[in-house]
């Protein structure tokens, strides 16, 4: 296929702006609706992008990645349903806030905070490039199997004040991860003759479980635990203006919050393998740990929405980062993305912002303007979805479970994937009843496999040297930044009882 001369300029033409505003409602809808991924979404564009030109090619692309990862936030809002895997952090306290009568307000500060987060890891793209993928390039398996351990800490703090149900449920999704032939060696483990079992545990069918299908039996069992406080407002304009002030108001008083999880995600996305998944989670800890309002996390507090969504917004313009100067996709959909480009013609590597600056600014142009057409839907869209919580609760998880079939179905066109989603509906229900929380099941799923595969890659690498875990520089800063995340609760208790006994 020929090349097409493309610059920033070609966003301007009127057929790819429209197609840009076209893929960013699209993928804010996919997003919202539980298992139809932003990855999905552009998996099966691609294919249908090969007769267009580069410029509608691309912009539809990325367009529709970035509004499937916001959409996400809508669902896992509105129904406690993450409508994809990195707004899982999100339904921890934008269910409580819509149960408050806020949730129209709650998706007004999501939207604003994704934006504002993208923009932010659109302007370290600009600008740091170089520097942060030459920081990603010092990350051996040593490294990634460290920060895969953060994930085990968090799974603690999330539980709250019974952290050990925590830590429990995250061992349980380090165990589930590893079902399923080896990557390394292609050893089957945990199968117990279960062929179908070979290609492992599905991530997306056992979220839809363990949130959607899980939601559904809660509603079932106790209808009015899912009354929702205020849901017969009437939005109406002045009141959407009204919110949209509030949270602009919002991003100048948690200013520092975002822009630490702005960072937060930025990096983290531009760590190849790794993504919006974990920058949400990562960023969600780092909130709660540093919030003065500890004690409204779980009940719901704007800072981790503000923490989840930042983040894993801003982690989409950091998976740009190794793919533009390495060739390295961040993600699974980068990868797709990788794919597209080189399709039309282009071959991202370590020269490649040398060789086709245009093309890089039409990526940094794309991402600003997908952006801003993001906010301008997510504010358009809140109230109509907003109308979900006026609906019957029955109707609503009669058209949740046909979506979490679909959604568990669709991923790999297996049957086998909705006995996966319903095993873990009612894993998830009896864990709801036990006071387990399920976000760290589900934690453990996502960094089961680069925990596994990265520990047994550095032992082959060093020789079966263990001291490498510890002596690489970066490693050394994770296992001392591990430590005092361990060790601080304590120390900060000890703190405080030698303060009272001095009193």
């Amino acid at each position: 296929m020929s090349v097409d001369i493309i610059n920033l300029s070609s966003l301007f033409y009127l057929d790819t702006f429209l197609y840009l505003c076209i893929g960013t409602f699209a993928g804010i809808i996919v997003g919202a609706l539980p298992g139809l991924t932003a990855t999905m979404a552009v998996s099966l564009m691609v294919s249908l992008t090969y007769g267009m030109e580069a410029r509608n090619a691309l912009a539809i692309l990325i367009a529709l990645y970035l509004g499937g990862i916001y959409g996400g936030s809508r669902s896992a809002i509105l129904l406690n349903v993450p409508g994809t895997p990195s707004s899982a952090a999100t339904a921890l306290e934008g269910f409580p806030l819509t149960q408050r009568g806020e949730g129209s307000k709650a998706g007004i500060v999501a939207t604003v905070f994704s934006c504002a987060g993208g923009l932010i890891g659109l302007a370290f793209l600009a600008c740091a490039t170089n520097a942060i993928a030459r920081f990603a390039l010092k990350f051996g398996s040593w490294e990634y199997f460290w920060l895969a351990m953060f994930g085990i800490i968090i799974s603690g703090n999330i539980a709250g004040a019974k952290s050990y149900k925590g830590f429990m449920s995250g061992m349980m999704g380090l165990f589930i991860s590893c079902i399923g032939m080896d990557g390394l060696h292609g050893a089957v483990r945990y199968t117990f003759g279960n062929t179908t079992l070979m290609a492992g545990i599905a991530l997306v069918p056992a979220m839809i479980g363990l949130f959607g299908l899980t939601e559904v039996f809660c509603t079932i069992a106790d209808p009015e635990s899912h009354l929702i406080q205020g849901s017969e407002r009437k939005e109406n304009l002045h009141q959407l203006l009204g919110d949209v002030k509030e949270s602009t108001v919002m991003l100048k008083d948690k200013f520092r919050l975002f822009l630490v999880s702005s960072v937060i995600g930025t990096v983290i996305g531009a760590l190849p393998g790794v993504g919006p998944d974990i920058a949400s989670w990562v960023s969600y800890d780092t909130a709660k740990r540093s919030s003065k309002e500890k004690e409204l996390f779980g009940k719901g507090s704007y800072e981790g929405v503000i923490a989840s969504e930042t983040a894993n917004n801003a982690a989409t313009s950091g998976v740009f980062i190794p793919l533009l100067t390495l060739g390295i996709p961040g993600c699974a959909v980068s990868a797709i993305i990788l794919g597209a480009i080189q399709l039309h013609g282009y071959r991202p590597g370590p020269t490649f912002f040398l060789e086709n600056p245009d093309f890089v600014y039409f990526v940094c142009g794309a991402l600003f303007l997908v952006n801003i057409v993001m906010f301008f839907e997510g504010v358009a869209l809140t109230p109509i979805i907003a109308k979900v919580l006026q609906a019957n609760s029955g109707i609503i998880m009669s058209i949740v479970v046909v979506f979490t079939v679909v959604g568990s179905y669709a991923i790999n066109v297996r049957t086998f994937d909705i006995k996966v989603m319903f095993v873990f509906g009612v894993l998830g229900y009896f864990m709801r009843k036990l006071n387990i929380p399920a976000a760290p099941m589900a934690l453990g799923i996502i960094l089961g496999s680069l925990a596994d595969n990265n520990f047994r890659r550095g032992i082959l690498a060093g020789q079966y040297d263990f001291s490498l875990f510890f002596t690489r520089p970066i490693s050394a800063v994770l296992v001392i930044c591990l430590v005092l995340i361990v060790c601080w609760p304590f120390v900060r208790k000890t703190m405080e009882a030698r303060k009272n006994n001095t009193k």
